[in-house]
């Protein structure tokens, strides 16, 4: 039996439905399939061998609509991922921003799609690093869907699986052994990150120097894409860096010449600027 036979049109429009009005997630954004994926694997959990069933289910028990909007946030994340991503971002474009960012001025980052924390705690020993023997100052804000996984984040407990990217010194300076195989980040850390629940497309922000948003757009249609970067570029200053995953790109969206590819294998980008300032784009040597 196929998905798709499981999950008919109208009991998905049913369960759309059902979220949006008791959790005001518009479920409409994500790709069909991977909604169909989603309540199919909450279904094959419950028993549930009907899509009607378990719209019908969903109707009446409160509480499988909190399980199916967490089953949405994918934690499939480590700290670090895809190193040379943030090798060439803290060699190749801090050092570029910190030209236009006053001292006095705290650098606002986001984190969309935080999963259980590795994402903005790889930002802020990354920051805390490349900032050091500077004036300058930072904060993160971290956003996800799944409650879960924000507790998780929030505690910072992590096994020795889980930073197996990070070199020992780092460990060493930004954790603390708690148990046998358990590490917890240090308090001065979590104290720059700021953990929310939200949606990417209805969080509200603003005055954002840059953004790491990787490995989330895969799951969202193309027409929610191009509403998620317009936000991006409404919600970014001037000069200012966005970061996606390597399966994304700006390429074939309406905002494609909005943004300048600083990097394009690393999926790193910069927010156009008016002609008369076009010198301040990064030029990669």
């Amino acid at each position: 039996m196929t998905l798709e036979v499981l999950i008919s049109d109208k009991d998905l429009q049913q369960i759309k439905e059902s979220i949006l009005k008791n959790h005001g997630l518009d479920l409409s954004y994500f790709k069909p399939a991977f909604l169909v994926r989603r309540i199919h694997v909450r279904m094959k959990m419950l028993n549930m061998k009907s899509s009607l069933e378990y719209a019908n289910f969903l109707n009446s028990q409160p509480n499988e609509i909190s399980s199916l909007y967490d089953s949405l946030s994918i934690n499939v994340t480590k700290f670090f991922r895809d190193k040379q991503v943030w090798l060439f971002f803290m060699q190749k474009v801090i050092p570029n921003l910190l030209k236009v960012v006053k001292p006095a001025d705290t650098i606002r980052i986001w984190s969309c799609g935080c999963a259980s924390g590795e994402e903005p705690y790889s930002l802020a020993i990354m920051f805390n690093e490349a900032l050091k023997n500077t004036d300058h100052k930072f904060k993160i804000l971290a956003t996800d869907i799944n409650l879960n996984s924000l507790k998780e984040a929030r505690t910072g407990v992590y096994t020795n699986d889980n930073l197996k990217n990070l070199d020992v010194r780092l460990i060493t300076k930004y954790f603390k052994k708690i148990e046998n195989d358990k590490y917890q980040i240090i308090e001065k850390i979590k104290n720059l990150i700021s953990f929310n629940l939200g949606d990417i497309t209805t969080f509200p922000v603003t005055y954002i120097d840059v953004i790491f948003c990787r490995n989330l757009l895969i799951y969202y249609g193309k027409d929610a894409q191009d509403l998620i970067f317009k936000k991006f570029y409404t919600v970014l200053k001037q000069n200012r860096f966005l970061v996606l995953g390597m399966d994304e790109t700006l390429w074939g969206h309406k905002l494609q010449n909005s943004f300048i590819p600083i990097s394009a294998r690393d999926r790193i980008y910069q927010k156009k600027l008016p002609p008369a300032t076009v010198s301040d784009v990064i030029t990669v040597q």
